[in-house]
């Protein structure tokens, strides 16, 4: 099969991918072998590939991609061969640790990630654990769905952590492609979406924002950082009202915000996605609302080049891989 190999960690501008043939793997022992139709593009793998996220030797080579789409090659439980399905960054956890049986399986310590402890989805087939698929709805298509696994729960998730109730405000700073999803979720769950953006007020609008900004004004009910700028936390906290709640799922080297911005019992909380149920549930929202995946199909070989434009800021929305 053709997938798209990292030998070490090196910049893009290096293309350090390379697509070549690899031995298809075979399903057994718990494992599922899912024939990709739809790869989606995340900016953490650029941080796998880069090294922003440091890996040992022993790890490769490594095949990236975690927003993985396609079709069971042989049955597995109660899914069928044919059967669509996929898996996202979270490719397992342990099942027994504290986290695991208490039912926070997304902070086992000791999960494996897609990706990067198994092979992921830059390529023709890959091999999951059969137990952490997920169905796709008849309704979604294939290159839709996939981004729905790391940018789409990860925004769903940040929006289920701040439990709003209709008709408030809430500020999303980011609107690339997560922060897009984030503002359907809200507008959806009733809430109104502040969109806050210098370059992507018009896909903010497109989407259903209910109000487009460049800089915040005023207080807001709630407030979730995507753009991966330290600075902006305490701006948020600061424009967040008393008692409420700013999710980072923004990936930032620090976070540095005065004592004074976060009080009155404001919240500052992450986001680690990957819960099956909250998988599960965000494909059924999906499924019944409507939600838009704005989506740029591109050849598996052309994967350094749409990294590329992923770190230059030339992506709008999210980009899917086609073996």
């Amino acid at each position: 099969m053709k997938a798209a190999i990292l030998k070490k960690q090196e910049k893009i501008e290096n293309s350090p991918l390379k697509v070549g043939e690899v031995e298809i793997p075979q399903p057994g022992n718990g494992k599922a072998l899912i024939k990709i139709e739809a790869s989606g593009v995340c900016h953490s793998d650029l941080h796998i590939i880069e090294g922003d996220l440091p890996l040992p030797e022993s790890m490769f080579p490594l095949i990236p991609g975690h927003e993985i789409v396609g079709t069971l090659e042989e049955p597995y439980g109660d899914f069928q061969k044919g059967d669509r399905v996929g898996i996202g960054w979270f490719a397992s956890a342990c099942g027994h640790c504290d986290q695991c049986v208490s039912g926070h399986e997304n902070l086992c310590s000791n999960s494996k990630v897609t990706g990067m402890d198994v092979k992921g989805g830059y390529a023709q087939y890959t091999l999951v654990d059969g137990e952490y698929m997920t169905r796709i709805p008849d309704n979604i298509g294939s290159a839709e769905a996939a981004p729905l696994f790391c940018a789409g729960l990860t925004a769903f998730t940040a929006v289920k952590k701040l439990n709003f109730s209709p008709g408030e405000r809430i500020a999303v700073y980011g609107v690339g492609g997560l922060g897009y999803y984030a503002i359907q979720f809200i507008e959806k769950m009733g809430g109104k979406a502040v969109a806050i953006t210098g370059n992507h007020a018009q896909l903010a609008e497109s989407v259903g924002a209910s109000e487009v900004l460049d800089r915040p004004d005023g207080k807001y009910d709630g407030s979730i950082i995507f753009a991966p700028s330290s600075s902006i936390v305490p701006v948020a906290a600061e424009h967040t009202r008393n008692g409420g709640t700013v999710v980072i799922p923004a990936i930032m080297d620090k976070v540095e915000i005065p004592f004074g911005s976060f009080a009155w019992e404001k919240n500052i909380t992450s986001v680690a996605s990957g819960f099956r149920p909250h998988t599960r549930e965000l494909l059924n929202f999906v499924s019944i609302n409507g939600i838009s995946s704005k989506i740029t199909k591109k050849p598996l070989s052309e994967v350094n080049s749409v990294l590329k434009d992923l770190k230059n800021g030339k992506v709008n929305g999210r980009v899917v891989l086609t073996p």
